[in-house]
């Protein structure tokens, strides 16, 4: 029988962007999930204040979770968890929910993974999970933000591409034509940039993104059953 909610503790802070921290977070005792994933936290300093976060990274031996935050302009639970004073200080963490997941059996097709900022963070612990199957499927990310600092865990994506073959990221910038890469709205770069129809594809992020991203790909005849989403609205009561 799993408890109602476990202690966390945060052991480190990173400022990635000036409106992004990426937290690492040891629970007590250790939290059983799937990549994709989502928890509840509360915040010490914020009592009876519970939002959801997606888990950044598949399940590791020591237990640590990785967070990605975006600081919500008015958000208390957003601003508490990227304050600079959040390392060392005790978080309450739900049972993990969600669907966003690997289909088991597996489907046996290659993958299209489709992140707007923040929305990076269940796919890149699904990316983790693909790195540690015998026969990993062909994965193309496609990961967009308004400006180049948005692209928070880009080097890291880049790292992980250079090691496996399988992987394909494509960075995308909506808003700064003078981006090396891909820019645009993410839904036209993906739209423009393949055949994704047999494919599964996993779309997250906020919620104008994800609703134009599925329309682009059922009228580009992938599946209804091939397109799996969550989406991120960041509104913050």
């Amino acid at each position: 029988m799993r408890p109602a909610w476990w202690r966390g503790t945060v052991v480190a802070s990173e400022r990635k962007a000036f409106d992004i921290s990426v937290l690492l977070v040891q629970p007590e005792p250790q939290l059983d999930y799937l990549p994709g994933q989502s928890v509840a936290i509360e915040p010490a300093s914020r009592p009876r204040l519970w939002r959801y976060y997606s888990i950044a990274n598949a399940p590791r031996p020591d237990g640590l979770l990785e967070f990605h935050i975006r600081l919500i302009d008015g958000g208390a639970v957003s601003m508490a968890l990227t304050s600079a004073s959040i390392t060392d200080t005790l978080l309450r963490i739900g049972a993990p929910i969600g669907a966003l997941t690997l289909s088991q059996p597996p489907s046996g097709r290659d993958l299209l993974m489709v992140a707007g900022s923040t929305g990076l963070a269940p796919l890149k612990a699904i990316l983790e999970q693909v790195a540690g199957l015998p026969q990993p499927p062909k994965v193309h990310l496609f990961f967009g933000a308004r400006s180049p600092d948005g692209l928070y865990d880009l080097d890291s994506l880049e790292k992980m591409a250079a090691q496996h073959p399988w992987l394909t990221v494509t960075p995308s910038v909506s808003g700064d034509v003078k981006f090396a890469g891909e820019t645009g709205s993410l839904p036209d770069v993906v739209a423009r940039s393949g055949d994704w129809s047999g494919r599964d594809a996993y779309v997250v992020g906020p919620t104008e993104m994800v609703g134009e991203t599925v329309e682009r790909l059922a009228a580009a005849s992938v599946p209804k059953e091939q397109i799996h989403i969550e989406d991120f609205g960041w509104s913050e009561p």
